[in-house]
């Protein structure tokens, strides 16, 4: 839109719950209407270029939310993140639901707080967070916990712990020339650190969906997927069981880098389809770092011209991240070189 905000398509039969919906996301959201799921058709074929999210009531007269979801699908307009609107997320809706991939439900009566961190989460504006000496030492706590659970898995399953080890390096890189280089964003030295230490969870949900030598993708009934694309979903709600706001920061970067870091720009990742900017930039350095390490390590030597080498192969993989983040790699090669120094 033209002021720059992202847009959200309120789908609502009631116009008190629509105003309600407006208001809590129009602060930081231009937001559209329609009330009830035909006029939305019309709305949504018109803006799908421009579409961010879209919040669906379910239970709504002339068209209802999955008969929305139906016509989306059947025109290819899967890409836009929908979450769906109801009073009470029932097994039913919940297993109709998974057969178009929805981002999440939302329950009546609204949470304002609750969904525009959901929203802002999925569509990648940074919730603020003012991060105390407190807040950093107990996220800091969190963290080393959770690493020791997670490096006993690994070592348990012979995944190579040292690859995230050298992600959360890059990633130190990456963030800070891009906090430097940001006129939009500030962050201390301890947002950066927190930042990079997130994306060493990234695969954290094959704790639950395993990824192991030997282990064969399951092909679900419904969309063919492989099981193991859950690892994502499971990885992200495991990161959300800490509650604490000490380390909201934390929580926020790492969840959505766990559920996204499988994004591609082009919009055939998985598991949302999250396309362009619309998946965080932190994520997408996530994405970057991972595949850069698996493929820059297998060399024996570690020098700038391996590190051309890889990124040439990566900027002709257009799909895979935006311009800027490649961009950045680039402008970030002697630093990241210097990071495979004696390994």
């Amino acid at each position: 839109m033209a002021d720059g905000r992202k847009t959200i398509l309120i789908i609502d039969d009631s116009d008190i719950e629509r105003e309600i919906m407006k208001s809590i996301v129009s602060d930081e959201f231009q937001a559209l209407e329609a009330e009830n799921g035909y006029n939305a058709l019309d709305i949504i074929q018109k803006n799908k270029d421009h579409l961010d999210a879209i919040l669906l009531d379910v239970s709504m007269p002339v068209m209802d939310g999955f008969s929305v979801l139906r016509f989306m699908k059947e025109r290819g307009l899967t890409d836009i993140p929908v979450f769906m609107v109801t009073a009470e997320a029932t097994k039913d809706n919940v297993e109709r639901a998974t057969k178009f991939k929805i981002c999440d439900f939302i329950k009546k009566p609204f949470d304002r707080e609750d969904i525009q961190r959901r929203l802002k989460t999925k569509l990648g504006i940074m919730v603020s967070h003012d991060m105390s000496e407190s807040d950093f030492h107990e996220t800091e706590r969190y963290i080393a916990d959770l690493e020791t659970v997670y490096d006993k898995y690994m070592k348990y399953a012979n995944v190579d712990g040292a690859h995230y080890t050298r992600m959360v390096s890059i990633m130190r890189v990456l963030v800070g020339q891009y906090a430097s280089e940001s006129k939009d964003m500030t962050l201390n030295e301890n947002q950066i650190e927190i930042i990079s230490k997130a994306a060493y969870f990234c695969d954290i949900g094959d704790m639950i969906v395993p990824s192991v030598p030997g282990f064969k993708a399951i092909k679900t009934d419904e969309t063919g997927t492989d099981i193991h694309q859950e690892h994502t979903i499971q990885g992200a709600n495991l990161i959300r069981l800490n509650y604490s706001p000490r380390c909201k920061f934390f929580v926020q970067i790492c969840a959505d880098m766990c559920l996204h870091h499988h994004e591609r720009f082009d919009g055939t990742g998985y598991p949302n389809k999250v396309r362009g900017e619309n998946n965080w930039m932190f994520t997408q350095f996530c994405t970057i770092a991972d595949q850069f390490d698996r493929a820059f390590s297998k060399y024996k030597e570690h020098n700038e011209l391996q590190f051309d080498f890889v990124m040439r192969d990566l900027w002709l993989d257009k799909g895979l991240v935006g311009k800027q983040t490649l961009a950045l790699m680039e402008v970030c090669k002697s630093d990241i070189v210097a990071c495979y120094a004696g390994k």
